[in-house]
């Protein structure tokens, strides 16, 4: 059978429209990346024109052959099956199977343009729903922070060891702050800041004016973060060393902050800007506190840090029947049962947070847990909500070294578990630690120290932070303080970890 040149044409021009074909619906496609709210899609331009989708074809005389033998049937299945090309006998039969090409084509294309619409509607809805979710009360987003995107020291990587570690509380941003200097010389492989990190509570009077955002832009804790942000001490360790933090009183806008503290969202929300926790950050999302944790170093060597947040959700603690008295300063154990520290959710979260695998595990509490001597703000306070971290923290024990960090007291001190083989730590303060005979007429730690069976040493009271370092070939890890004022190198140079204060070496399992 014999093929005219125009016809030739038009039956290779029809070959060419099959081959660019979707072999999976058999519509010809031209495809093209698309971003929508930064979410990649790919669209299919079809041609709009029900009634002409092969456009720039001749329609009359048209010779079409699809396939030339069985085997092309079987890999291209999906694609109606048609005559070889003698089977077309006339121009008229052609042009019949050409629409009929074409309605299968055109009906094909639309279904799935079709689907590609509501797919992206499906997902502009399910967006919209999460911003809508994540600008509710309790959840932070602004349109602009507080203070602009500035550069971080990068956390180390999840699976890189550690080394050494350094923490600390209370730092008065009016107050000299040389202890910048000597972290950025120890160079730690991470700094945390275990709450009062500054300065910035307003008092009972202006409180309640403060919550409206235009003027807390005015209010001492955004003047407190100002002041420590253009610190240049401050700004080389901000660029050289990993920090992670947490929140106390101080920085929470109000002394002894508890769940009734009005401006505990702003608070919240300034802190999260200065530390510039990304906006995808859970932290963002939580309606209770800025709790979070980290993990790093391979098998064998892995450690956990566990931040709590104490001040977000905590009850108000019961005032003392005898102001002054010992045990009994400021406050007094509380047994109502429905007093709590954290919330329900944020319980959970520690349960699921104990329950990962860890070498060593660092608990920071920026009030102190186990101190039994003294009125003022701890754990003691409600008594069964630390009995509860304690039946959470016991059965990981035998397995991982549990250290509880903590601050706020302006004292360092150590303190061991009478049963358990728990310690804690209380590092405070960077700038203004309580010496002998500050509030009373005493000159040594048997006059000024407050009588605690659990604490292990005399107070630390001069300026100071703790440090750990990490001995993972011997399994062993050395806790002490370091003097702020002190040398942070030993005379060749390296750092100078290991003279301490108060030095401990404890066992990693």
């Amino acid at each position: 059978m014999e093929i005219n040149s125009e016809s030739q044409d038009d039956h290779l021009d029809t070959i060419e429209l099959f081959e660019s074909a979707d072999v999976s619906t058999g519509a010809p496609l031209n495809k093209a990346a698309q971003s929508v709210d930064g979410l990649t899609h790919t669209s299919f331009n079809n041609h709009s024109d029900s009634d002409n989708c092969i456009t720039d074809k001749k329609k009359e005389n048209i010779n079409v052959d699809v396939f030339d033998n069985d085997d092309e049937h079987e890999n291209h299945h999906s694609l109606p099956m048609y005559p070889p090309l003698d089977a077309y006998t006339s121009a008229t039969t052609g042009q019949k199977r050409l629409s009929s090409i074409r309605q299968s084509l055109c009906g094909k294309s639309c279904a799935l343009r079709m689907f590609l619409v509501l797919t992206l509607c499906s997902a502009l809805i399910v967006c919209s729903i999460a911003f809508i979710s994540t600008n509710r009360k309790g959840a932070l987003s602004k349109k602009s922070p507080w203070w602009p995107s500035v550069e971080w020291a990068t956390l180390p990587a999840v699976n890189q060891s550690l080394y050494s570690l350094a923490f600390g509380s209370c730092s008065d941003q009016t107050l000299p702050m040389t202890y910048w200097d000597t972290l950025s010389t120890l160079h730690p492989d991470i700094t945390i800041l275990m709450g009062d990190n500054v300065y910035g509570e307003c008092d009972d009077s202006s409180c309640e004016t403060l919550v409206d955002a235009s003027k807390y832009r005015n209010s001492p804790l955004k003047e407190a973060y100002d002041t420590l942000a253009s610190d240049p001490s401050f700004q080389r360790a901000r660029a050289n060393l990993p920090m992670i933090a947490t929140l106390d009183n101080h920085d929470y806008g109000r002394i002894d902050a508890n769940e009734n503290n009005p401006m505990k969202d702003e608070a919240k929300e300034m802190f999260l800007d200065f530390f510039a926790v990304p906006s995808n950050d859970e932290r963002r999302r939580l309606n209770d506190g800025v709790y979070t944790s980290y993990e790093w170093g391979p098998e064998g060597q892995k450690i956990q840090v566990i931040l709590l947040d104490v001040r977000y959700f905590h009850s108000e603690f019961k005032p003392t029947d005898e102001p002054g008295a010992p045990l009994k300063e400021k406050y007094i154990p509380d047994n109502d049962p429905k007093k709590r520290f954290l919330s329900q959710k944020h319980w959970k979260w520690l349960e699921q947070s104990l329950a990962r695998p860890a070498n060593v595990r660092l608990v920071i509490s920026s009030i102190q847990v186990m101190a039994d001597g003294h009125g003022f703000e701890c754990w003691r306070m409600i008594p069964h909500e630390r009995t509860k971290l304690y039946n959470l923290l016991q059965p990981t024990l035998a397995k991982t070294r549990t250290i509880i960090l903590s601050g706020d007291r302006h004292v360092g001190g150590f303190y061991k578990h009478e049963t358990e083989d728990l310690y804690e730590v209380t590092a405070s303060s960077w700038t203004h630690t309580i010496p002998y005979g500050k509030f009373d007429d005493c000159s040594n730690a048997q006059e000024c120290d407050e009588i605690d069976p659990r604490r292990m040493d005399d107070f630390v009271r001069v300026n100071h932070f703790g440090v750990i370092h990490l001995d993972w070939d011997n399994r062993e890890m050395l806790v002490g303080f370091k003097r702020v004022e002190t040398l942070a190198v030993n005379e060749d140079g390296n750092a100078n970890f290991e003279k301490l204060l108060q030095p401990h070496v404890f066992s990693i399992p």
